[in-house]
């Protein structure tokens, strides 16, 4: 049993080694001896930004958060959404805005912002069965 798991776990790493590491990653479930792919975030974030209907099947409607614009306040709903262009971005390249980013293996959450000016975006996105979901999104401009 012992050499099962130890050859398993070589071929993993074999495996691992000569695949494209920018399409997907792995994870080896030991329990059932199978190898589990995960979306790469970086190429969600890229196509989920360029897609409109590939961004629509991306988000887990209905979803947390709320759009505000003035006094129209709304939830967002597939009939109401509106297509987000700007990618998740590990740094700030918007000038005037502060901007917070935090990224785990299964959970990235951004957020940018104008201080003291009523306007606030944050954006949550979450690994759901091996693939990049929005689950949260506040759009918030007073």
């Amino acid at each position: 049993m012992n050499h099962l798991k130890i050859i398993v776990v070589a071929s993993f790493l074999i495996l691992i080694s000569c695949r494209d590491k920018k399409a997907e990653s792995a994870t080896l479930d030991l329990k059932k001896g199978s190898i589990i792919k995960r979306e790469n975030f970086d190429m969600f974030n890229s196509r989920f930004h360029s897609d409109s209907v590939f961004q629509i099947s991306r988000v887990d409607f209905p979803i947390d958060g709320i759009s505000v614009s003035g006094f129209d306040r709304h939830n967002w709903r597939k009939e109401n959404w509106k297509f987000i262009t700007v990618p998740v971005s590990e740094k700030n390249e918007i000038e005037n805005y502060e901007h917070s980013l935090v990224k785990t293996d299964t959970l990235v959450i951004e957020r940018f912002w104008i201080p003291k000016s009523g306007f606030e975006v944050e954006r949550q996105f979450k690994l759901l069965k091996n693939k990049w979901f929005l689950i949260y999104y506040n759009d918030i401009n007073l």
